[in-house]
Formats: C-alpha cells, sequence, structure tokens
C-alpha cells in the first residue's frame, strides 16, 4: 500500500523543466541481509523530501541524514519512489524518481554432513578361534593349575586368560602361561573373586596369533553336554565329556557332571554344540569318573571379566619361540587340588 508522510494541503501544479532532473542513485541490487542505501541527486535545496518503498511490510527504515534513504527487507523487488516537493507562489511543484532495487533470495545453504562416527575401540585383530589351543598350564610358583586364553583381543594387544581364583593368590601377582605349542607367556593377576571362585589375568606380552575361545553369552539348561581339557595329573590335555546338571546357584555357580583331577583347576569347560566358553574348573565333590563338580558361571565369567585398558600409540606384536610340548610335568610344578565339597 502507497502513502503520503506528509499531508499536502495545495493544488498540485505539473512538474517544472529543471536545469537538473530529480534522480535516485546507488545499487539496484543486493545480497540477502544487506543495507539498501540509496540517495537523491538533482534536489531544490528548499524542496521537502519524500521517500516511498512499496511494499512496504516488513520494510526497516533508518535514520538518515536529507537525500538518503537506508532501509532493510525480506528478499525480494521493491519499488522506490522519492518526491521532492517544493512551493511556486501559490501551488506546489512536485518533481518524482523512481527505481527499483532487488534483494537477492537466499541460498540455502547445503547440510554440514554428519561428523564420522567415533571409531569402537576394536583389538588390532589377530589370534585363531581355538579352545583346545587356548587351554594352557599356569604357574604361580610352584602352583599349578589351568586357564584358558579368551579373546577377542584387547585393544592395548595383550590377552585376557581365565582361571580359578584358588588357583592364585591375589591381584597383582605374576605368574606364566604355557600353551600347548610350546609357547611361554608372563601373566599378571588382574582380577580375583573368591566366590565364585573366579580370576582373571592378563598376558605381560603383546601377542599377535594366540588360540583363543569365546565365552558363551547365556548359561547353559540342564542336561546341556559339555566337555573340557586340563593339565591334572591324571591325563594332561586328554578330554573328558560330561552335562550340565544345575543351573546357576547363589554363588554365581553351576553344577555339572564331569571327570577332574588335580591340575585342571581354571580350567575351561565347553558346551559340545558351539564349543563357547560356559565355566571353569573350580571344586569337586570328589576325584575321579562323572563326579559332581562346580564352576562359575559363563554370564559371571563375562560380569567379571576386566575392561581392557585403552589402545596404545605405537602396537608392535611380540615373537615367542615356539619349543615342543613337554612330554612329562617338570619337578617345580606342582599341581594344585580341587577343593572337596560334598553334593547335596
Amino acid at each position: 500500500m502507497r502513502f503520503l508522510f506528509a499531508v499536502v494541503l495545495f493544488a498540485l501544479v505539473p512538474l517544472a523543466a529543471n536545469a537538473e532532473p530529480l534522480r535516485i542513485v546507488g545499487e539496484t541490487k543486493y545480497k540477502p541481509h544487506s543495507l539498501v542505501r540509496l540517495r537523491a541527486e538533482g534536489v531544490d535545496a528548499k524542496a521537502a523530501l519524500l521517500w516511498r518503498v512499496h511494499p512496504s511490510k516488513g520494510v526497516e527504515r533508518a535514520t538518515t541524514p536529507r537525500g538518503v534513504l537506508e532501509f532493510a527487507a525480506h528478499p525480494g523487488n521493491y519499488e522506490v519512489e522519492l518526491l521532492a516537493i517544493r512551493t511556486v507562489g501559490d501551488s506546489l511543484q512536485v518533481d518524482e524518481a523512481r527505481v527499483t532495487v532487488e534483494i537477492e533470495q537466499c541460498q540455502p545453504v547445503p547440510p554440514t554432513p554428519p561428523a564420522p562416527p567415533k571409531p569402537d575401540p576394536k583389538p588390532p585383530g589377530g589370534g585363531k578361534l581355538d579352545p583346545a589351543g587356548a587351554l594352557g598350564r599356569i604357574r604361580f610358583g610352584n602352583a599349578g593349575c589351568t586357564a584358558t586364553v579368551i579373546g577377542p583381543r584387547r585393544p592395548d594387544g595383550r590377552w585376557d586368560v581365565l582361571t580359578a581364583a584358588h588357583c592364585v593368590s591375589d591381584v597383582g601377582q605374576r605368574g606364566t602361561l604355557t600353551l600347548k605349542d610350546g609357547r611361554s607367556l608372563g601373566l599378571r593377576v588382574v582380577a580375583h573373586h573368591k566366590t565364585p571362585d573366579v580370576a582373571w589375568c592378563v598376558t605381560e606380552e603383546e601377542v599377535a596369533d594366540l588360540p583363543y575361545a569365546l565365552i558363551a553369552a547365556k548359561n547353559p539348561e540342564p542336561g546341556t553336554a559339555i566337555w573340557h581339557m586340563g593339565y591334572g595329573v591324571d591325563r594332561p590335555g586328554n578330554r573328558e565329556d560330561g552335562t550340565v546338571v544345575e543351573r546357576e546357584n547363589g554363588q554365581g555357580q553351576l553344577r555339572m557332571n564331569l571327570s577332574v583331577s588335580s591340575g585342571d583347576s581354571g580350567g575351561g569347560i565347553f558346551r559340545s554344540d558351539t564349543n563357547e566358553l560356559v565355566s571353569v574348573v573350580c571344586c569337586t565333590s570328589g576325584m575321579g569318573r562323572k563326579v559332581s563338580m562346580w564352576g562359575c558361571s559363563a554370564e559371571v565369567a563375562q560380569r567379571t571379566r576386566p575392561k581392557a585398558a585403552d589402545a596404545e600409540e605405537v602396537w608392535t606384536p611380540v615373537p615367542i619361540p615356539l619349543r615342543p610340548w613337554p612330554g612329562d610335568l617338570d619337578d617345580e610344578w606342582q599341581p594344585v587340588p580341587i577343593p572337596i565339597r560334598v553334593a547335596k
């Protein structure tokens, strides 16, 4: 809507010829969010000036000196009109100038690409899923037990090793792990739980190619077929088969029927169908064939597994020389007796 900013009570007369015509000077094309600035030229010093902008909706005008128009508006085309009004005798003389100003449309801002997801801390890889090969003989002092290398490998290149708590004394104790392929690794105890008789160790070396086992996500049901291999005094490294008898009890242990002997303590017990670790040899009702035996459940082992440290900036796998697996136990290694418990 056009409107005048002043009320004129005189009759208008035709435009008089000026030596210098009235005109509007300035840029006619502006970027978005720019301030439009125009000025009048050819203006009589005694004339009253009237600026009009159409359309006027959304136009924000600034206070400016005489003869200057500044305004901000939304993108679009605007017609700017300038009237110069002066008296000539008893009449009014009106000079008029017009110009069209364009404010460009805003260019759509391209969406910011989403930041790449942070990489999940993953082990450096390596190793081979081999539950039987993951079982090894551990020694802390002269005490000997069985333990299992658990995968996947830690981000720092080391490996978690699972055994029974009664095979080690406490957190910080150091010992060794000897695998079936003859390699020996240093161990350090990092978690120790007397109940349900489970302990976690970490290898001292950063080894790329150890055999490992995986822990089952859920506990097995009674009747599930199981097997284990340990380094007991009766038949070291021999596979024994059995079954799960009872679900996890209040101490976080499963009850199984399995043949075990001293030295088998801490060894992994696996499902026969998936070869996933479901328990660890902890205590028994007696030595011999198919006795009642208890061990921490898979879910307890998962919960007690220590969190791995952050990955180191430089990781160099340490090669370990291979040597034949000794046929006989050395004199310094004494198998730890499995605790005896009365079956109820």
